[in-house]
């Protein structure tokens, strides 16, 4: 957390009411009406909130899934993708673990699943052999091939993204990259070593066995389905690289490692400087006196003996210090980043012509990686836009080292409070004419407020921004819903925000909240990045390595609350409009253009807070800090009773509504914590993590019909099959207590209506 944002919240907490939820109403969890415990029974069977049927199987039954334009179409439908992790091993599961996790995930709605990781190296790393970058352990394989077949049984399609990033190269690898022990020593647990971050953008004979991995994967047939990989529909997508760009802070690394490569580097910018240059003198005349040799750990320099090497990073490519402390080598800089965005681009179009070749006809994405901002950014954005879909990785929450207190303590800010903030600001990366995929996001425990992330990303990134595909992070689960949190640090089985899923995931695949059609563009001229030009608004990314958030001058992150916000490529200079969000101001909240969601933003002062509402015939919601709030959708009204909490009305049919289904689906979650669990005070130090069972926070609502007809509501169990107790309706009006009825689910049934 920023310490503005620090400072400010414990200010606000001295003077603000506790309804505003500065300090949190409980530091324990101890079981009473306001916690209960949630144990799952029967994960896998679908019950009343299961969407197992929503899944056509087996995937891929009508062919692939295709680019057209900025959507995903299958079937010459457009189709959404609502999915999560696997990483290392746990792509290739024991068999009884496949079988559930298959049940488990279509039950949840999830159709995609990205395998991630699983080529890092062998045993717990994934499906290699030991000491080898381009084999596979047979046993390892087999188990994987037995998941994807089962996964693709249930309707399920996977994402291939086989490593972390950097591919670590075994002794087999050294015939063609013979300066590979130059990058370091032999990990004796792996046996290979690991090429550094950034570094595969240089080197030809390093992609070329990173390419012979995938190529050996795609040519391989698996025996449950009888297709190879490239053959095979349940594949819709090959990552080429995970969080990776030659334009980041680690462009460097490589080159200082290895005097081999410092060399044929060094060759190839001097070739590329002399067809511009010519030589020293032109070259000095371009770059002044000071550039050449200006690096400490680099300065015998020389275009006469190919020694000119690409040194930069965002920092050097960054406008204020292009025009301010580096403005010396302004030229040299901006030459570099022209070169080294050629490399990028360069890797990505010999490994899409050697995927291509083994007869794979899906979508193909480039890397998720972030290059600082400005020039380097939309230079590295242009360059995966040059392969196909975008994709881009976001977080929230977790701890932060307090440098005021020196304390490691947890974040307790919402995204909410900021309308665009967080992990929606990641959409300020979508690019027009392409579609957008957001392959990593989560709340990362033990942030209090992780509902929040589905019901924002499922809204406004997969509905009014028009975003196609969502992964949420995870390492590994086991096919039900986590029994404890904080075993892992990135938990999408946790009870808090999977059980939000069968309200989410009918939304997302149903398409409820429909796209905006008011498009705010950021126009960008390529071409002009390399001049230090073409961008006539000030941009700002701010990374804390996983987590970033993004604005702009001329179109603020609050747009993408209204409208869809788009980095236009041009072939031209064209300058970008400014974005008034005035008109979308309206009593008290951003109303969005579609006038489905309307987003009620915290007080300035304030870090914690904020709530938004979905108003479509299939989904009506309320979310967030909304207590004491009444707010009408078109088929009820929602009061809420209750500090915080998500609160979904939703159509249970594929192509159902709220005012004509047989059965709306009430779903109703706010924090989770374990039991035992304690926090300090002001909710910002873990004092203790407590263990099974998870307990929900209860949730409090009178909701309000004004459907005709009084339907049965009945109470369902945690996996959301039917209970013999139901609640009365008088007036059309039912009291939804989760404390009291110790669930999070309730169906009204209009079949039984009096």
């Amino acid at each position: 957390m920023p310490l503005r944002f620090l400072t400010a919240r414990l200010a606000a907490c001295a003077a603000l009411p506790a309804a505003l939820l500065c300090t949190p109403t409980a530091m324990t969890a101890e079981a009473s009406d306001d916690w209960y415990d949630f144990q799952s029974t029967a994960p896998t069977e679908p019950g009343l909130i299961g969407l197992t049927d929503w899944l056509e199987a087996p995937a891929g039954k009508h062919g692939r899934i295709l680019r057209e334009g900025e959507e995903l179409v299958y079937n010459g439908r457009p189709i959404r993708l609502w999915g999560l992790n696997n990483c290392f091993a746990a792509c290739a599961p024991p068999r009884d673990l496949a079988d559930r996790r298959a049940r488990f995930y279509a039950k949840y709605g999830i159709n995609s699943v990205r395998l991630h990781k699983y080529a890092d190296g062998s045993g717990w790393a994934g499906i290699l052999e030991r000491g080898s970058f381009t084999r596979f352990d047979p046993e390892g394989l087999d188990r994987m091939d037995y998941y994807i077949a089962q996964l693709k049984e249930h309707g399920i399609y996977v994402k291939f993204s086989p490593t972390f990033g950097p591919p670590r190269l075994g002794p087999d690898s050294l015939e063609e990259v013979p300066f590979l022990t130059e990058f370091g020593d032999w990990d004796q647990g792996r046996g290979t070593i690991e090429i550094p971050h950034s570094g595969i953008f240089y080197s030809p004979a390093i992609q070329d066995v990173y390419i012979r991995q995938m190529v050996n994967l795609l040519n391989h047939r698996n025996p449950y389905t009888g297709l190879t990989y490239a053959k095979d529909p349940v594949l819709w997508d090959i990552e080429i690289i995970n969080e990776q760009s030659i334009l980041f802070y680690t462009s460097p690394n490589a080159l200082q490692r290895s005097p081999t490569l410092r060399r044929q580097v060094a060759e190839r910018f001097s070739a590329w400087l002399k067809d511009r240059y010519t030589d020293d003198a032109g070259l000095v005349a371009a770059w002044g006196d000071g550039a050449l040799g200006s690096f400490d750990w680099w300065r015998d320099e020389s275009l006469a003996d190919g020694t000119v090497l690409p040194i930069g990073n965002p920092w050097h490519w960054d406008p204020d210090n292009l025009a301010g402390s580096d403005s010396f080598r302004r030229q040299r800089n901006l030459d570099t980043l022209e070169f080294l965005t050629g490399l990028q681009l360069e890797f990505y179009e010999r490994y899409v012509e050697a995927i291509r070749a083994t007869g794979y006809e899906g979508e193909i994405s480039g890397s998720n990686w972030q290059a600082g901002r400005a020039f380097s950014h939309f230079a590295n954005l242009w360059t995966d836009a040059q392969v196909g879909t975008i994709d881009r990785h976001n977080y929230f929450g977790g701890f932060f080292n307090n440098q005021a207190t020196g304390r490691r303590e947890v974040r307790t800010d919402a995204m909410l409070a900021r309308a665009g903030s967080g992990m929606l600001s990641t959409g300020m990366q979508q690019v027009k004419g392409l579609p957008f995929m957001f392959s990593e996001w989560i709340h990362v425990w033990p942030s209090e407020w992780g509902v929040e992330g589905p019901a924002i990303i499922g809204a406004y990134g997969l509905g009014l921004q028009g975003w196609d595909v969502s992964y949420m992070f995870q390492n590994r689960d086991q096919g039900r819903l986590s029994p404890r949190l904080g075993a892992e640090q990135w938990d999408v089985t946790a009870p808090q925000i999977m059980g939000i899923f069968p309200a989410v995931a009918r939304q997302v695949l149903r398409g409820d909240v429909a796209p905006s059609d008011l498009r705010a563009h950021l126009n960008v001229h390529p071409p002009s990045l390399f001049k230090g030009e073409g961008l006539d608004f000030d941009d700002r990314v701010a990374q804390g390595y996983d987590e970033k958030s993004f604005e702009t001058g001329k179109v603020g992150r609050r747009a993408l609350a209204v409208a869809r916000v788009q980095v236009r490529f041009t072939n031209e200079p064209q300058e970008t409009p400014m974005f008034d969000i005035t008109p979308f101001e309206k009593d008290g909240a951003l109303v969005s253009s579609t006038g489905q969601l309307r987003w009620h933003e915290a007080p300035e002062e304030q870090a914690r807070g904020g709530w938004f509402v979905i108003d479509t015939p299939g989904t009506q919601a309320l979310v967030g800090f909304a207590e004491n709030q009444s707010v009408e959708t078109a088929d009820a009204v929602i009061a809420s009773r209750s500090p915080f909490g998500a609160f979904y009305l939703t159509a249970l049919s594929p192509d159902g509504t709220i005012a004509g289904d047989d059965r709306v689906l009430v779903t109703a979650i706010g924090r989770a914590r374990n039991t035992g669990q304690r926090f300090a005070e002001d909710g910002a130090l873990l004092e203790e993590a407590g263990g099974e069972p998870v307990r929900l926070e209860r949730i409090r609502a009178t909701l309000t019909l004004k459907r005709p007809g009084t339907p049965v509501v009945r109470i369902l169990d945690h996996d959301g099959r039917p209970t013999d107790r139901t609640l009365p309706v008088r007036d059309g009006r039912v009291e939804i207590d989760t404390g009291r009825d110790r669930t999070p689910y309730y169906v009204l049934d209009y079949s039984e209506a009096r």
